[in-house]
């Protein structure tokens, strides 16, 4: 079977800065599986998540390959990763209140993602979040979904953030460090190996 994501030879530099974050790194993950990738803090293992969507930036330098389902997404066009972030391949950020917007509900943040990838009608994207809100176990979640990211707790909203990368079920997911945050459940979890998972 092709792997579904095949990272090759991949180098991540911001050359204004002077800093390589990424060297010659290779590895794939196919559909079903799930791979961890594991260093100390700083090592670029983020650089490396956000390399595959395309989203350092114009001052990163990225060389090496990065293929999707076959298709080369290093130096791919702007409009061509607008069409598979989100849909076919979504991340869980590291910092969900830094990554969802504070002037937004969030019912209506992940029903945006939702309405980028299919012409479905405003109640039909609220049904769905309100459902993707449900599957990660956001009690209430109609009532939640109309709530600000500052009245959930940091646990709650990296589950809001889960909600958004998997309410268009897409083919793969880059999880940077999804449950770092207490408040989730009670409890406290940490993990230092952000995971990739091919669906099945």
């Amino acid at each position: 079977m092709n792997p579904l994501l095949e990272v090759s030879g991949l180098n991540v530099a911001f050359p204004g800065a002077g800093v390589r974050a990424v060297r010659d790194v290779s590895w794939q993950v196919g559909p079903g599986e799930t791979i961890g990738l594991v260093g100390e803090s700083g090592s670029g293992k983020s650089a490396t998540g956000l390399a595959v969507l395309g989203l350092h930036g114009p001052g990163a330098r990225i060389t090496g390959s990065i293929r999707f389902d076959g298709r080369e997404l290093v130096g791919a066009g702007e409009r061509e990763l607008r069409r598979i972030r989100g849909r076919r391949i979504s991340m869980i950020f590291q910092d969900a209140l830094d990554a969802l917007n504070p002037y937004r509900p969030v019912g209506a943040q992940i029903a945006e993602a939702y309405r980028l990838h299919h012409d479905v009608s405003p109640a039909a994207a609220r049904t769905r979040a309100v459902e993707l809100l449900e599957r990660v176990g956001i009690d209430r979640a109609g009532r939640r979904a109309k709530d600000y990211p500052h009245q959930f707790s940091g646990g709650m909203r990296q589950r809001v953030m889960i909600a958004a990368a998997l309410v268009n079920e897409p083919d793969l997911v880059i999880a940077d460090e999804p449950t770092t945050a207490p408040g989730g459940g009670g409890r406290t979890t940490r993990t230092s190996s952000p995971a990739v998972c091919g669906s099945a």
